[in-house]
């Protein structure tokens, strides 16, 4: 185990932290908990996590430092920062790899750190080869097979050659071969028949392929023939549906993100009065409104204009016109709010959960999440205490 979490604040240090946010991500690592758990339980295999794209805006670091510490043994990533940044924080779980990698340094440094690389191409493989070769060590890979999703990978029916090419390179060992979904059922079917017939081709020439991989968050819900030996699933393991037809699937989700911020500015405006851009909202009555200040920029969708939903302690009120770049306006009229109070613009359950607001906003659940900005605070919790904190900061180069 890394330790991540005791070198992190103290929860105190953290809840005084918390005092100035104006907004930031709050999540609850138990309920990353009680999703994998059900992923488990599900699948029956090892499950692989997929947390690219920062762990789906959580937090990569803190999110994968939890799952070490529920049994998670790989995590797969799709950007070489998001390795460094797990490998910088002192996790030592193993990292798949399936950014592309162009210097010698780059390919350096993935067998320095142990990170399993992914390739489909034998430019690649010989880099990787070489550079396991002068640092002495042992590269694992992994084989992105192409079964029929068009997008990356060594076409199926060259897979065989390659991996058979793969296993004669020095230093370099075969860990697994996976494939991507296109989530089309009748070729869904078809890319597990080419996989399995990958190794089958090559356990006839005596090469061994390692873990099989092709289920995602989609599979995992719906399609039990894709689990293989292992399942990659993502958004779903940080508690949010994908799709409005993953519900009811038998697979009980908690969503674990909670996006809070502080009112700004507390105003009464008059009947007739117009607000926003364009003047989206004009008030029908006397009102007490509301600024928040975020808006699509920290990852609250502008598809939210006039239709979004707050949580303002018990009830829900609604977003009054534009969702601009950096504020939102919500009706107060009832409630005895002031400025620095908070309200919840995405909360964890109810009729602005993620999946409700995606809806609202015509968006997919995936966009919303990483949508949400890199440079707003997250805070974690576990057992109901702030346990982790992340500030991010612009440096410049």
């Amino acid at each position: 185990m890394s330790g991540y979490f005791q070198r992190q604040p103290s929860t105190q240090e953290i809840a005084e932290r918390v005092k100035g946010f104006q907004s930031w991500i709050e999540v609850d690592l138990d309920a990353v908990g009680f999703n994998l758990d059900q992923v488990r339980a599900r699948t029956g295999r090892e499950v692989i996590p997929c947390v690219k794209s920062n762990a789906y805006g959580h937090g990569i670091v803190p999110v994968v430092a939890y799952m070490e510490k529920r049994g998670v043994r790989r995590v797969l990533v799709a950007k070489l920062w998001e390795a460094e940044q797990l490998r910088d924080a002192g996790i030592g779980l193993d990292i798949v790899n399936i950014d592309p990698l162009f210097t010698d340094e780059q390919f350096e440094y993935v067998v320095g750190q142990g990170i399993t690389h992914t390739v489909y191409q034998r430019k690649a493989t010989d880099a990787l080869s070489k550079a396991a070769s002068k640092l002495r060590k042992e590269a694992k890979v992994w084989v992105k097979v192409d079964t029929g999703l068009g997008r990356v990978g060594v076409r199926w029916s060259e897979a065989p050659a390659l991996i058979e090419y793969l296993a004669g390179k020095p230093n370099l060992r075969i860990d697994g071969i996976f494939s991507t979904m296109s989530e089309d059922d009748q070729l869904d079917r078809l890319q597990v028949e080419r996989l399995l017939e990958v190794e089958r081709i090559c356990q006839e020439k005596g090469v061994p392929v390692g873990t099989k991989s092709m289920a995602s968050s989609n599979a995992v819900f719906h399609k039990p023939y894709t689990y293989l030996d292992a399942v990659r699933p993502g958004l779903m393991l940080l508690g949010m549906y994908p799709e409005e037809a993953d519900v009811g699937q038998g697979i009980e989700l908690r969503q674990s993100l909670c996006l809070k911020a502080r009112v700004e500015h507390i105003k009464w405006v008059e009947a007739g009065e117009s607000l926003t851009y364009s003047r989206r909202f004009t008030a029908p009555s006397r009102m007490k409104v509301g600024t928040v200040h975020i808006g699509y920029y920290d990852g609250f969708p502008r598809g939210l204009t006039k239709v979004g939903k707050v949580r303002v302690g018990d009830e829900i009120r609604p977003v009054l016109g534009t969702v601009s770049v950096n504020h939102f306006l919500v009706d107060l009229t009832g409630t005895d709010l002031e400025p620095g109070d908070v309200v919840e613009a995405i909360s964890r359950e109810g009729e602005n959960d993620a999946l409700s607001l995606a809806k609202l906003a015509g968006i997919m659940t995936y966009s919303l999440a990483n949508g949400l900005s890199l440079l707003m605070p997250r805070v974690y919790i576990e057992n109901g205490k702030p346990v982790a904190l992340i500030i991010p900061k612009l440096k410049p180069v």
